[in-house]
């Protein structure tokens, strides 16, 4: 039996998230074929996405990588993310990774988000699936802050601009109704 892969989300976003950002989470599968025999071939995988902490996005869905068909939205699977890989991908295939899928979120509210990767052996469509073993669970997460969109410096000094415009236009209108 292989030594069981490592499962890694990565976020391929740069710099901060603001409120209304788009953002890629990345699934990748690090050795899926250590210790394994010549004949083992994966399958497919299939897993859900859980969204926690005090920031919040939307979930819009997921680019399966080329190499699987997307069994996402089939009858019967209903997951965030599932592929499949007819006849089967072997290591050569595949090299010491392979990404499985790209999720795509857009925040919605400020904070720290932490989005889990989970399978449930229990349903057939879900973990990462091989020919002669059985499945196993995809768990991973990750996790960073959404922060509420910066006020850009031009609006500040034109609302300081208007502030100051209004103070000036008051008093030389309060000059002019002096007795």
């Amino acid at each position: 039996m292989p030594t069981e892969p490592t499962f890694l989300a990565l976020p391929q976003t740069s710099g901060f998230t603001h409120i209304g950002d788009h953002f890629d989470i990345e699934v990748l599968a690090l050795a899926p074929f250590t210790d394994a025999s010549a004949d083992e071939l994966v399958l497919g995988f299939g897993f859900n996405t859980l969204l926690g902490g005090t920031g919040a996005a939307q979930f819009l869905g997921s680019s399966i990588n080329p190499l699987f068909t997307d069994i996402s939205t089939q009858d019967g699977v209903n997951l965030d993310a599932a592929g499949l890989a007819f006849p089967g991908l072997s290591a050569n295939d595949v090299g010491s990774f392979i990404s499985l899928a790209v999720l795509h979120f857009q925040a919605i509210a400020a904070g720290n988000l932490n989005i889990a990767i989970t399978s449930d052996l229990n349903d057939l469509n879900q973990g990462l699936i091989f020919l002669n073993q059985g499945s196993l669970a995809i768990n991973t997460s990750v996790g960073f802050n959404i922060t509420a969109v910066p006020v850009p410096p031009s609006l500040l000094l034109f609302v300081s601009g208007l502030v100051v415009g209004f103070g000036g236009i008051r008093e030389r209108a309060a000059y002019l109704h002096r007795p």
